[in-house]
């Protein structure tokens, strides 16, 4: 863990998008259409993705609520392979439409309560419950029990009703879904790789594809890290930020958390532990091959993405092919017993 822990640069979140005046006074302005009061505090907050911008306010009566106002993309913006420019404003509508139809109340799925969605497809903004997170570093606040709560929960939300939706593009975490991303990264990639990797890629994920085959599709967060947890003063996870949600392997959200996650490598390794949770034979090489195909995806995206932005001059290209790697050859150096 020690060793993988260096290839954990931030990832290619894509380019920033238009955070302009003109974008906040528009959410500014949907404030005043709703009566509500923007709170000093908002100025701190950020869209992860640059794609939005998130304003907390109140109400009367003292109550709290967070503002989303996406943002048009601007036209320089490289979005990730196969993606459309309204898809995450898009996903994350759909998504709370599909929990206010299941669980209103988020009584069963710790996420925030919808209170209103904005005109337009897809909606130009989303008002939300405000959570507030408990006080403290982030290496106290979360603990190990809360990423496999909330990795348990996102595995037992039911998945039917969200499926064959126009206006809701599900992405899809798993490796049949990377594959044909991957291809689409052709032309970009081929440049830092060469034939020989690139080869090497195309056989292991078909190889993947088949060992991973047994392995329960179920709800993906798509971009399960740190800063998308809040753990309230009662000790309670949530999850918020769903513009990447989508069907697939739980073993990205699993992947996405361990790769981006800057904790002790002993703390990290007592969490793969507990993912695995004493899994041998079958099951535990299927679960290691499904967490490296989601390692290999996110090097191949952060390639592409540092091709496409410096050409040859891309200062974390070493840092991913390495990475990349280590998701290719698997074994003790990536996942110690």
């Amino acid at each position: 863990m020690r060793g993988l822990a260096k290839f954990g640069d931030e990832p290619d979140k894509t380019t920033p998008l238009t955070t302009t005046d003109t974008g906040l006074a528009a959410a500014r302005s949907v404030l005043q259409e709703l009566q509500l009061r923007e709170l000093d505090h908002s100025q701190r907050l950020v869209s992860g993705h640059r794609s939005s911008v998130p304003l907390l306010a109140e109400g009367q009566g003292g109550r709290q609520f967070l503002l989303k106002y996406y943002l048009p993309i601007a036209p320089e913006t490289i979005l990730p392979s196969g993606m459309r420019a309204d898809d995450w404003s898009r996903r994350e509508a759909g998504f709370y439409r599909y929990l206010d139809s299941v669980d209103p109340a988020r009584r069963t799925f710790p996420a925030p309560r919808t209170i209103a969605v904005g005109p337009g497809d897809p909606p130009r903004w989303l008002l939300l419950e405000w959570l507030r997170g408990a006080a403290g570093p982030t290496e106290e606040v979360i603990g190990q029990e809360h990423v496999i709560t909330l990795l348990q929960k996102l595995a037992e939300l039911p998945t039917d009703r969200m499926l064959g939706r126009r206006d809701f593009p599900l992405e899809h975490w798993d490796p049949i879904g990377y594959l044909d991303r991957i291809r689409a990264m052709y032309d970009a990639v081929l440049f830092v790789l060469g034939e020989a990797r690139w080869r090497a890629v195309q056989r292991f994920f078909a190889e993947a594809v088949r060992w991973t085959d047994g392995r329960k599709q179920s709800l993906v967060h798509g971009d399960f890290q740190e800063s998308n947890i809040i753990v309230n003063e009662d000790g309670m996870p949530f999850l918020v930020d769903f513009e990447c949600v989508g069907i697939g392997k739980s073993d990205h959200d699993f992947a996405w958390f361990w790769i981006h996650s800057q904790r002790h490598h002993e703390w990290k390794r007592q969490l793969l532990a507990r993912w695995f949770g004493g899994a041998v034979g079958g099951d535990r090489i299927r679960a290691e091959w499904s967490i490296r195909t989601a390692i290999a995806y996110l090097a191949l995206r952060r390639l592409r993405w540092g091709y496409l932005t410096h050409g040859d001059e891309d200062p974390r290209q070493s840092a991913n092919l390495a990475l990349l790697d280590a998701g290719l050859e698997g074994g003790a150096a990536l996942f110690p017993v």
